[in-house]
């Protein structure tokens, strides 16, 4: 009579496959797969698991192939509505070879990022892609990724050496820059994000690199403010512009900060795009529903996202390069964008 799954021990998988519990414990701990071992112990092992039931058949299976079919999805707020497409992206392409998705939601809080990626690599999961402008001062990810095989591909700006999917946010800003210029603007502004983001700091640049390009003066504090990539962020930032004579127009570092320039600019009786015209980044659904609609850049998001995946089998396989993917962006002229009133006819 077969012992029920619940009575089985780590004893009896040893006994069924003629070893020792220290060597079942090897095959089961993802904390040694680089200890030798023989193949042909490994398989009595698993396949003694496998028979008395003592981990489901498809984690037996998994520790025979060295493979789980579950790769982690680390990002750092869900709730952006950046990140559902790019979700989306990594879950279709994903699915469609065979691959679950455990999606893990960190607030970009570098204790979460530690704790998840610690959960993931130690479930086996096959690989591990990381969204939103990479990892922070972790002690030891690499080192982390390296014993336990796990592949990571990156999707944003990075500074290890992995496989990532990225765009030039320095080129696409510099663009939505250099359109309001072509409008008649000089009065323009820069609502950014933290200086602690790659991806801000890029988009910074863009817009200062447009400025030079245009002979208009270098950026300083009246015309650079910082938030948070959200409205509120951006509804202060603007508010901060308006107490003397406000832009002409404003580039964002994101639709989420125009948003909330939006909101400043209705509070302090400024029309849009006939007091100041105003440019996002993104291209987030809301983005053409709101009125005006918004002139942004889109971002391939989704894209992105199955790119990332193809990267990971790539890796997975040992063909993937270090070196980035670069996928493009555009702009989207909707009605938030007009040419500066005539001075004085405000």
């Amino acid at each position: 009579m077969s012992r029920s799954r619940a009575t089985v021990s780590i004893r009896d998988v040893a006994a069924a496959a003629g070893v020792s519990v220290a060597t079942v414990s090897r095959v089961l701990s993802p904390a040694s797969p680089d200890i030798p071992m023989r193949q042909a112990t490994r398989e009595r092992v698993v396949r003694a698991i496998d028979e008395l039931g003592y981990r489901p058949n498809d984690l037996a299976r998994a520790l025979l192939q060295q493979r789980t079919s579950t790769i982690g999805l680390v990002l750092p707020d869900i709730s952006n509505p950046y990140y559902p497409p790019l979700v989306r992206g990594v879950e279709d392409a994903a699915s469609a070879h065979g691959y679950r998705v455990v999606l893990c939601n960190t607030d970009g809080d570098p204790e979460k990022i530690a704790a998840y990626l610690d959960i993931l690599v130690k479930a086996r999961v096959d690989g591990i892609v990381v969204a939103g402008g990479g990892l922070p001062q972790l002690p030891g990810p690499p080192l982390v990724f390296e014993t336990y095989r796990t592949k990571l591909v990156m999707v944003g700006r990075h500074r290890l050496a992995h496989p990532s999917v990225q765009i030039d946010n320095v080129a696409a800003t510099r663009a939505a820059t250099a359109y309001v210029v072509g409008l008649g603007h000089r009065g323009i502004a820069f609502l950014g994000g933290p200086a602690s983001s790659s991806t801000a700091r890029d988009r910074l640049l863009g817009y200062r690199e447009a400025r030079r390009d245009a002979g208009l003066p270098e950026a300083g504090p009246d015309t650079v403010r910082t938030g948070g990539f959200d409205e509120r962020g951006g509804y202060h930032a603007a508010r901060s512009l308006l107490g003397g004579e406000p832009p002409t127009a404003l580039v964002c570092v994101n639709d989420r900060t125009a948003l909330g320039a939006y909101a400043a600019l209705a509070d302090a009786g400024l029309s849009i795009p006939a007091d100041v015209s105003v440019v996002g980044f993104d291209d987030v659904p809301m983005a053409s529903f709101v009125r005006p609609t918004l002139t942004t850049v889109a971002v391939p998001t989704y894209e992105m996202g199955q790119a990332a995946l193809r990267l990971l089998r790539d890796a997975l396989d040992g063909t993937a390069s270090t070196e980035p993917v670069l996928l493009p962006t555009r702009l989207v002229v909707r009605t938030s964008c007009a040419p500066p009133r005539a001075a004085g006819a405000r």
